[in-house]
């Protein structure tokens, strides 16, 4: 039964990869959401829209990989925080945020990406107890060419 929902979860993650998506900008640390994704996060809803962006570290300490990167929305804290506020571009027609901390450019690197161009980037959205995240996933090798 167990092993039915896993791979429920994974058909699921992977068919939301090619609507659940952000383009990334280096030249000004822009995040773009695709509609989906937009609409799934229920930005609409909430009475402020702000994002936090944080690293997915994996491993044993003093071993740490940076892994992966991913962001939440309106996160509570206790003390003050960099968030972003997402933000709607008359100009381009397109809904997204400044990534400042963590920078696009920081993100790039980890993932090896070309420093001087955008770079579509799937999205998984993902569960940590009681609180839903979303991923930001790294392409694979083929994808980079």
């Amino acid at each position: 039964m167990n092993y039915f929902r896993i791979m429920f979860d994974k058909i699921k993650n992977w068919l939301r990869r090619r609507s659940f998506y952000v383009i990334c900008d280096p030249a000004d640390n822009s995040v773009t959401l695709s509609k989906a994704l937009f609409k799934h996060m229920g930005v609409m809803k909430m009475e402020k829209a702000q994002v936090y962006v944080f690293s997915l570290a994996t491993g044993m300490l003093p071993f740490r990989d940076k892994g992966e990167y991913g962001f939440i929305t309106n996160p509570e804290f206790d003390c003050e925080t960099q968030l972003a506020d997402i933000q709607y571009n008359g100009k381009h027609k397109t809904i997204g945020f400044e990534c400042l901390v963590p920078t696009v450019n920081r993100i790039f690197y980890e993932y090896g990406l070309p420093h001087d161009k955008p770079v579509k980037l799937s999205v998984e959205v993902c569960r940590a107890g009681n609180i839903q995240y979303y991923k930001i996933c790294k392409p694979h090798d083929k994808h980079l060419g």
